[in-house]
């Protein structure tokens, strides 16, 4: 029988937590945001006042009265309101600021899954570099470099921005191609961490816009796609855990989410094979399954449960 702490963590949609850190398996529509309990108004002499409730308000409130916390957990990166998958909470503020750390020096690691409208005659090759500069013009995003202007091998190639824009890199590689209907499956890794990249570099440098981007992708509707629907699934994390004692006390740790159920049924339905582990998803410690499903020094436990709404 489940016990109540692991009902709730399905609910909420907990992957993963230990002593400092939550992995939540996000789910489509979804804002990664929450609101500060009160907001001072923009004179000093001002009321207060409070900021409109969010759901994701909601969960942070649940996972702290679940987990006993001191406060609402903190989120270190977001993810957009389209997007599923891992999402990263930190327990304390001093965690926070250690994982922020490395997001900064690129110590953590980030794949995708997407569903790109291109079959296999879209790709020259299966696998290269994106490596064209964004721009940002009143909240729009979009790429400097023309199409075809980036390395498909994947060699380093020089950037040149303006100065309204952002160098932007991201790898990439078609994991199948669709022999029902013009999609593919791909695996994204972003190399920095820009705004709406992966939706700006699939569509407008690589030319497959990922299904169900009205934004980028220049199709509000698509057949059997409800609307508001991005393909986008943040499929795994890794990054650095420090354990209390033992001779090795720094460990990587990789939580990967399990694909979403419509998803998984996209690519059945269109026979784009699932590589191995996907749907399920997991953990790793330095690169090996986790083990009994708990991370001894660390009090860390894998629940692995689908979001519940």
């Amino acid at each position: 029988m489940l016990s109540a702490t692991t009902r709730a963590c399905g609910r909420l949609g907990v992957l993963y937590k230990d002593r400092g850190v939550i992995v939540l398996n996000k789910p489509p529509g979804l804002v990664s945001q929450g609101t500060s309990s009160t907001a001072a108004s923009a004179k000093n002499d001002g009321p207060e006042t409070t900021p409109p409730r969010t759901a994701f308000d909601n969960v942070l409130d649940g996972l702290r009265r679940v987990y006993g916390l001191s406060t609402n957990p903190f989120p270190v990166h977001r993810l957009d309101k389209g997007t599923t998958g891992v999402l990263v909470l930190a327990c304390t503020k001093a965690l926070a600021r250690e994982l922020s750390r490395q997001f900064r020096t690129h110590a953590i690691e980030k794949t995708y899954l997407a569903l790109v409208r291109g079959d296999a005659r879209t790709f020259p090759v299966k696998s290269g570099l994106i490596a064209a500069p964004l721009s940002f013009d009143d909240g729009r995003v979009g790429v400097q470099a023309a199409r075809g202007s980036y390395s498909y091998s994947g060699a380093q190639t020089e950037e040149e921005t303006d100065p309204g824009g952002k160098a932007a890199r991201t790898a990439w590689e078609v994991l199948a191609s669709s022999d029902v209907a013009p999609l593919s499956l791909v695996r994204l890794y972003p190399h920095t961490g820009l705004k709406h990249q992966l939706r700006v570099h699939m569509a407008h440098a690589l030319g497959v816009p990922i299904l169900g981007d009205a934004l980028y992708g220049g199709v509000t509707a698509y057949a059997g796609v409800p609307e508001g629907r991005l393909f986008l699934h943040s499929s795994s994390i890794s990054f650095w855990r420090y354990r209390r004692e033992g001779l090795r006390k720094r460990f990587r740790l990789t939580i990967s989410a399990p694909l979403p159920v419509d998803f998984i049924k996209i690519c059945r339905d269109m026979n784009l094979g699932l590589p191995k582990g996907v749907t399920e998803g997991g953990a790793l410690v330095d690169g090996e399954h986790l083990e009994g499903g708990e991370i001894p020094g660390v009090e860390g436990r894998w629940f692995g449960e689908p979001f519940s709404m």
